[in-house]
């Protein structure tokens, strides 16, 4: 109990709401067409369906004593029922919504947008098909019981229902669109703008015309009305609905419709009219939830698109980074990519070097390699494309300004799910310092070698004067002259 009163809607909400339904059961009662047969569209259901969809199921048994109030209150102002009978068509009323409201919330995901076509199809089926069974039982068994309007129970069963489900369908989606972006501005460019005026003079136009018996049938509405819902999807259905729906009821009541005709045609009349707007709400929701599934599909691709476009620039970036020259190749060798440091190692991109008549590959390799290495490196890259298989060889590059540095060379391959290769990745380090070195110091090794290797010392002392055979000087300062 404590939940349901903490759940309570806002008193404005609920005057929005209970004010709604009354003129929504005073534009029902003015479209009484068929005498003896009460209402043939039920506005109240679709507000009251969508209300509950939007709201927490707390809240619920608030809505439902305002929608009692509200249909108690109609029912003084123009029904003129028992209030026995229309607390009884009331309960029916209610019931239905809830059951509608329940299934779309147990079938759909919430919040409920109607933004793919398996939402519209699981929304007509539940809302519109399924709860006006509730609500078209009770209410025809309400009439018959208590002989309203003289109507019996199968006679009255088929146009409440469809009554109904006219009223959800075209009602319903207006509701949900208020509701969803009651504080948000619709986000349209001027040219859209200007669009949206240009249908809605051309639909207004044209559903004048249809229904005033100008133009040969009604259903000629249909093309403004699929325009404004793939142009402007959902919302754009919605409302173009909501228009059609009061031109329509203009025109009939005024008997200028091709529905208004004399009593006895006249029952039949209302059926079309309700399979009129039934039919034009069905058809305007599917083609709306299709453009959106489509548009909803472009903006995905668009940004898949751009998020490997990123990834792309995030990985180029990290490749110039990398401290080696790295480059791509076909299956069959060709290169196709030098990253920046290779681009500024050659002062050439890979495309500045093609040759008539002459493969891309022996062209960059007899290019930029030195010659007594090109030979040898042409020669393993060959093995390596025919086998499969990775190489590993060092070999000299000519820098941009003419001078050759060593290298140390491997190329892996990429394969797909089946093991055949994709493409080949080659990278380079520069190890000319390190090979400068290695070969420093074995020269220096060579020299040490020499200094110390036994032909060396015995050169040595044959060159110089034999120590052992020359008098000492002391002696030769003694000697007797």
């Amino acid at each position: 109990m404590m939940s349901v009163w903490s759940h309570r809607p806002k008193l404005l909400h609920l005057g929005f709401f209970v004010a709604a339904y009354v003129l929504a059961c005073g534009f029902a009662q003015s479209l009484a067409i068929v005498p003896g047969t009460g209402i043939s569209i039920w506005p109240a259901s679709g507000l009251f369906i969508a209300t509950l969809i939007l709201s927490s199921g707390y809240s619920w048994p608030w809505w439902v004593l305002g929608g009692c109030l509200a249909e108690m209150f109609s029912n003084v102002l123009w029904f003129h029922s028992p209030p026995v009978a229309a607390f009884l068509i009331y309960v029916g009323n209610a019931l239905e919504a809830l059951v509608g409201a329940w299934l779309v919330n147990r079938v759909l995901t919430r919040p409920v947008r109607l933004e793919s076509l398996q939402e519209v199809l699981a929304f007509v089926a539940l809302g519109a098909g399924v709860a006006p069974i509730v609500s078209a039982t009770v209410g025809s068994a309400t009439l018959a019981w208590f002989s309203i309007l003289s109507q019996s129970f199968l006679t009255a069963w088929p146009l409440w229902w469809i009554g109904d489900a006219t009223g959800v369908l075209i009602v319903a989606p207006l509701a949900l669109v208020v509701l969803h972006n009651w504080r948000g501005r619709p986000q349209l460019s001027t040219t859209q703008w200007m669009e949206a005026c240009v249908l809605g003079l051309i639909f207004l136009a044209i559903a004048a015309l249809s229904l005033s018996g100008y133009l040969p049938f009604a259903y000629i509405i249909m093309p403004p009305l699929l325009w404004a819902a793939v142009r402007f999807e959902f919302k754009g259905a919605a409302v173009s609905l909501v228009l059609l729906a009061l031109i329509t009821a203009i025109f009939t009541i005024t008997g200028a419709s091709q529905f208004a005709g004399d009593p006895e045609a006249q029952k039949h009349k209302q059926i079309m009219l309700q399979l009129f707007l039934a039919i034009s709400a069905l058809s305007a929701l599917i083609v709306a939830a299709i453009s959106r599934q489509h548009q909803l599909a472009v903006l995905s691709l668009r940004q898949s698109v751009e998020a490997l476009r990123e990834r792309e620039r995030e990985l180029s970036q990290l490749v110039d980074m990398v401290p080696a020259q790295i480059r791509r190749l076909t299956p069959t060798g060709e290169p196709v990519f030098f990253n920046k440091r290779l681009i500024d190692f050659f002062g050439l991109d890979v495309g500045d070097m093609d040759q008539p008549g002459v493969s891309r590959l022996s062209a960059v390799i007899h290019t930029l390699v030195h010659p007594d290495d090109a030979p040898r490196l042409l020669q393993t890259v060959h093995r390596s494309l025919v086998s499969g298989d990775p190489f590993s060889i060092k070999y000299r590059m000519r820098r941009f300004d003419g001078a050759y540095r060593w290298v140390d060379g491997r190329a892996e391959p990429l394969r797909d799910q089946n093991g055949t290769i994709t493409q080949w990745y080659v990278i380079s380090v520069d190890i000319d310092d390190e090979m400068r070195a290695q070969e420093a110091l074995r020269e220096r090794e060579r020299e040490l070698s020499q200094l110390v290797s036994p032909t060396a010392i015995i050169r040595r002392s044959s060159s110089s004067p034999d120590m052992a055979t020359s008098p000492p000087p002391c002696v030769r300062s003694k000697a007797v002259p």
